[in-house]
Formats: structure tokens, C-alpha cells, sequence
């Protein structure tokens, strides 16, 4: 009688891989070179699920990554509100090095980005990027919002103005 082997997880083997390579790449290279992988994986990854099974599953994983990656964010929206949400986004935009400019009241948050980490690294490289690469934002961003109760209104890029892109996010009014 043969014995049964168990089943390779391959989510788990892909996480420990994956984990492993930003680590190494990180200490070897610096922290931008990790950024680089991760820029291009995420790319990658889009574009593998557009063209294997659609938009809806590129959605799919938008949202995925919204509701199990984004907890600190969210907890900083609940926390902290409008001064959550500019901590996160300096953060976040000044480890990845973009120009931006943002604004806070007392009413509203905006960001908007001029020079985008991810964008210039596909440009700098002549690598042809997902071509909806720049939605993600919009979709994680609006997700995590709705959920803390703010309302997100999403800026596509703008050349003339020379903006990326940009959100801005509101208190929802009372029910």
C-alpha cells in the first residue's frame, strides 16, 4: 500500500519564495531595488491575471489586497482620520521617493502625486506596464475609504497639469 503524500501548498512554497527574494534582494541591493521587484512583480501579476482570466480577476485581486493588506492604513482612517491618512501617505510615497503634494483641513485629505516611483522605473527601463496599472490606486484606496466612511474621488493623471494621479477623500455625511 502506498502511502499518501500530502499536497504541495503552493501558495505557501510562492509566499516563502517571494519572502525571501525581497529580503535578499533588500539587504543585497538597498531598499530600492526591492521597491524595483515589487513594482515589476505586481505588474506581472495583473497582467498574468487580465490575460488568463480577465479584468474582473484583476479586480478581484485589487480588492483581495485592499481588504487582507492594507490594515495599517485602515487603522490610521479610524484612528486618526484626515491626520492618519497624511501619515500613512508620507510614509508610503517618501519610502518609495515620489514628488508630491499633499493638503489637509478640517473637512478633507488629498494627495496628489507629480512624479510616481513605479511609473518611472517602467519608462527608465522601456518596460511596457500593465495598462491599467495606475486603477489599483483607485480601487484599494476607494475600498479601505468606504469602509472607515469617507467618500474618494480619484484624479487620473493629468500631463498639463503634471500630476500622476491623485485622490481626495471626504467625510460621508451622516445617515
Amino acid at each position: 500500500m502506498k502511502a499518501r503524500s500530502k499536497p504541495v501548498q503552493v501558495k505557501d512554497v510562492f509566499d516563502g519564495i517571494l519572502g525571501e527574494t525581497m529580503r535578499h534582494v533588500s539587504e543585497t541591493y538597498g531598499e530600492a531595488a526591492s521597491h524595483h521587484l515589487f513594482f515589476e512583480l505586481y505588474d506581472r501579476t495583473f497582467s498574468f491575471l487580465e490575460r488568463e482570466y480577465g479584468h474582473a480577476a484583476v479586480v478581484a485581486y485589487w480588492n483581495f489586497i485592499a481588504d487582507t493588506q492594507l490594515g495599517a492604513l485602515e487603522a490610521l482612517m479610524k484612528r486618526k482620520g484626515f491626520k492618519g491618512m497624511e501619515e500613512y501617505w508620507r510614509a508610503t510615497l517618501g519610502q518609495e521617493g515620489a514628488d508630491y503634494a499633499m493638503k489637509r483641513t478640517k473637512n478633507s485629505f488629498e494627495v496628489r502625486v507629480k512624479r510616481c516611483p513605479p511609473n518611472e522605473w517602467f519608462k527608465s527601463r522601456r518596460i511596457a506596464k500593465y495598462p491599467a496599472y495606475c486603477d489599483h490606486c483607485r480601487t484599494l484606496y476607494q475600498r479601505v475609504g468606504e469602509r472607515c466612511g469617507y467618500r474618494m474621488e480619484y484624479f487620473a493623471p493629468d500631463k498639463k497639469a503634471g500630476t500622476c494621479c491623485g485622490i481626495k477623500f471626504v467625510k460621508k455625511p451622516s445617515a
